[in-house]
């Protein structure tokens, strides 16, 4: 039997970056075709998958593997003392009124996140499912956002990926990976026992704020920035059972 990793057609760094990384690991990368079909040989032998969040359900189903990702509603459970800001979780009828909020559909599917004077400014609103599930937070300045692919409660890798309203991978310095790693400790000691044994979780300084929790995603379609795509790599196998 092959221990094959499914990827998706679509070519990106990633992707490219996982490819290279596993040609010395016991692990094969195949993108197989663009249909986003895994021929039937295969199937008993694709143990994990990567790529976006349709892609990877639908091949999931393909070749029987359960997808770990947090609870839906994960995040709007958090203490405070970890976000920083006050989160909550519900329909999007629920916040049509509301103004100057930040907003992101909990299945990553229906419109783009981002803040809004106003719900409706929304692209697309009118022909959204006002039923649908979503996060809305307070609007805060985010200084630096870090990328972490995690594993039995261990940072395995991470990078920086923004940084002062810029795009930005540069390494964190000796003090920003210090208070990072330690705030890390003392989160995953409180909530390690309500997330899956492989996630990525992110973390960031708000403006007047410190440190905090900013959200966990699904390994499997995670991207890596200038994570070590070696380590990522095995996050996202781990992030994959096979049925």
């Amino acid at each position: 039997m092959k221990n094959i990793i499914a990827l998706s057609p679509m070519y990106t760094e990633d992707s490219n970056n996982l490819k290279k990384a596993s040609i010395n690991s016991p692990y094969e990368l195949n993108r197989f075709n663009a249909r986003w079909n895994v021929p039937e040989e295969f199937r008993d032998d694709v143990i994990a998958v990567y790529g976006e969040d349709i892609y990877a359900e639908i091949v999931s189903d393909q070749c029987g593997l359960t997808l770990m990702k947090p609870e839906d509603n994960w995040l709007s459970l958090v203490s405070e003392e970890f976000t920083k800001r006050k989160i909550s979780y519900g329909h999007l009828k629920d916040y049509i009124s509301q103004e100057n909020i930040f907003i992101k559909c909990s299945d990553f599917k229906s419109f783009k996140a981002g803040v809004f004077e106003k719900v409706t400014d929304i692209k697309g609103f009118d022909s959204l499912d006002l039923k649908s599930m979503v996060f809305t937070s307070e609007v805060v300045e985010w200084e630096l956002e870090v990328r972490c692919f995690v594993s039995e409660s261990k940072i395995k890798t991470f990078s920086s990926y923004w940084r002062n309203d810029v795009f930005d991978m540069n390494p964190l310095s000796e003090t920003e990976e210090k208070e990072m790693l330690s705030f890390f400790e003392t989160f995953i000691g409180q909530y390690a026992s309500t997330l899956p044994k492989a996630i990525v979780l992110d973390f960031g300084i708000i403006k007047g704020k410190g440190w905090a929790l900013i959200e966990a995603n699904p390994a499997w379609c995670s991207g890596l920035y200038a994570c070590d795509a070696e380590k990522a790599l095995e996050v996202i196998v781990e992030s994959c059972i096979k049925n």
